[in-house]
């Protein structure tokens, strides 16, 4: 389909997904209303920025990285949008047929959509409408300063995937102002898109090869800056990934090696690979981990695995009934500071090294989705990787006691005792500065030895009387180094995480989440927000 992006129609879009309860509609006329700034993390293109960055990521991840986020412009680019549209294919339940003509909100888009897919809640019927031209859209700009009122203030960057239920009451007022500003909206001095000869409807794009291979295929959930800076080019040697699920059409663009592109959110029910690369959104990683393990592949995901209880048990019942197929990408596991720590601190893995950090997370945009209450808190998703690095560094020895507490000023303190006597402290802040990214300061300790590790590049050991080693790495070194190995042992067909260790790390996590969710106050807003969320997606089965 057609989108308009940095001011250009451009051509050879995929789709939007649609899901069973949701409008695929045919765009006749569109107003901006708002154009979105803090959805996304986004950086100014500066020179001293480039010279920041540099001591931190090397020459190659400074290429990768810019490069990656330069693609990223045409996502970043989206508004709130009314306008009037035909149905082209129809919702479960809904009251609109193919070939009716009604309004619309558009929450989260580009400026122009040729074709846009949106739920019941969002969709109206208008009776007041514009003499429409054959193959035309009618388009009025984002104008600044034109509408205060902000009557869709509650629907910025609202998304089916965020767990939020528009009421019926919120329904009827956002539908009202819509209508009221369809009608007051001068469409005979419009922009004339031209949209004749449209494209076939397709959120599928390409075919993966199907022929044997000693090289195992891969498939790829979320096309995110990550995705495209780390799992892409480590994975390469090892794992040929042919197929990419992205849901935001104007995140893809042709890459070489895939051969399959698809919208959808989560696989077909049908769909299968040999490994699945899962860095979407946090709550559907337990969807696509399980319908891979189900077929017997092999998974890589990012953290958190699970969001709740519920997906811990099933995915450990999965894991003890298929074996050990799943891979967890915690980076620290796998950085060449562990083996130094071990050597330097004079322990055994397993003997007790007690862990002090203090994070100074970025803030997260506004409507960036980390703030969705379907994906938790952003301690949940983030604070999880120093947690994780004190279990792993410590073999993973059960946790006796722990607790956590609130701040007023929002940061979080936990503390951890294991049955092994090692002890864990952390301070997570999100009032770090932008300058390289997130921060973190960390110290190994054990009885007359330290190591000192800062933003995970500069390490320094010592014990009493002098200093024991200096090491300096890239931040990137730990990342190529986890893809290179997990991806080695799948192309060898070695076992994955051990099941204690996954489970140990992520019930500890569920367990300070559940705590600080009673201190923030959230009461079930997370479970609400999977019920909804569970309305329009059901998890795949094989």
């Amino acid at each position: 389909m057609r989108i308009l992006a940095g001011k250009k129609w451009r051509e050879k879009y995929l789709d939007y997904h649609k899901t069973k309860l949701e409008y695929r509609i045919q765009v006749l006329a569109l107003k901006n209303l708002e154009k979105l700034e803090q959805v996304y993390h986004t950086r100014p293109k500066s020179l001293r920025l480039l010279w920041n960055y540099f001591p931190v990521v090397g020459l190659e991840g400074l290429i990768t990285k810019t490069w990656s986020r330069l693609r990223e412009e045409r996502r970043n680019e989206k508004y709130v949008s009314c306008g009037i549209g035909r149905i082209i294919e129809k919702a479960e339940g809904g009251n609109f047929s193919e070939g009716d003509i009604v309004g619309f909100v558009a929450p989260w888009h580009p400026a122009i959509a040729e074709r846009i897919v949106l739920p019941k809640e969002l969709v109206f019927k208008i009776d007041t409408m514009p003499e429409f031209q054959k193959d035309t859209i009618l388009y009025v700009p984002f104008q600044h300063g034109a509408n205060n009122e902000k009557w869709w203030e509650g629907v910025r960057a609202w998304s089916i995937q965020a767990g939020i239920r528009i009421s019926d009451e919120a329904r009827a007022k956002l539908t009202d102002s819509a209508r009221d500003e369809i009608i007051k909206t001068e469409w005979q001095n419009a922009e004339r898109i031209q949209a004749g000869s449209p494209s076939t409807i397709t959120e599928r794009r390409g075919e993966a090869t199907s022929a044997p291979s000693a090289t195992k295929h891969g498939v790829l959930f979320g096309f995110g800056n990550y995705a495209k800076i780390n799992i892409i080019p480590y994975s390469r040697p090892f794992v040929n990934i042919q197929t990419v699920h992205e849901i935001d059409p104007t995140q893809i663009f042709l890459e070489k090696r895939i051969k399959h592109w698809d919208t959808a959110p989560l696989p077909k029910e049908n769909e299968k690979h040999d490994v699945y690369f899962v860095a979407t959104y946090n709550h559907t990683h337990v969807p696509i981990t399980l319908h891979a393990l189900r077929q017997g592949a092999y998974v890589v995901v990012e953290k958190p695995v699970a969001m709740d209880y519920e997906e811990l048990n099933e995915l450990e019942q999965t894991l003890r009934s298929v074996g050990r197929k799943l891979f967890i990408g915690f980076h620290k596991r796998y950085g060449l500071f562990n083996r130094l720590a071990l050597q330097d601190l004079g322990v055994q893995h397993g003997e007790p090294i007690s862990y002090h950090s203090i994070v100074y997370e970025l803030i997260q945009p506004e409507l960036f989705w980390y703030n969705w209450p379907i994906s938790r808190s952003t301690f949940f998703a983030n604070g999880c990787h120093q947690i994780d690095h004190f279990l792993h560094l410590n073999n993973f020895s059960k946790p006796k006691d722990f607790d956590i507490k609130l701040l007023q000023d929002g940061a979080v303190e936990v503390w951890i005792e294991l049955e092994n006597d090692a002890v864990f402290t952390t301070t997570f802040s999100e009032k770090g500065v932008s300058r390289v990214g997130p921060r973190d300061h960390v110290e190994l300790k054990v009885h007359n030895r330290n190591v000192r590790i800062t933003d995970a590049i500069r390490y320094q050991s010592e014990d009493n009387s002098r200093i024991i080693r200096k090491r300096r790495i890239f931040k990137t070194n730990s990342y190529k180094d986890m893809y290179q190995t997990i991806c080695r042992k799948i192309a060898e067909n070695k076992e994955g995480d051990t099941i204690d260790s996954i489970v140990i790390s992520t019930k500890l996590m569920l367990d300070l989440e559940e705590k600080l969710q009673t201190l923030k106050g959230w009461g079930d807003r997370y479970v609400r927000a999977k019920e909804e969320f569970s309305r329009y997606f059901k998890q795949p089965r094989t």
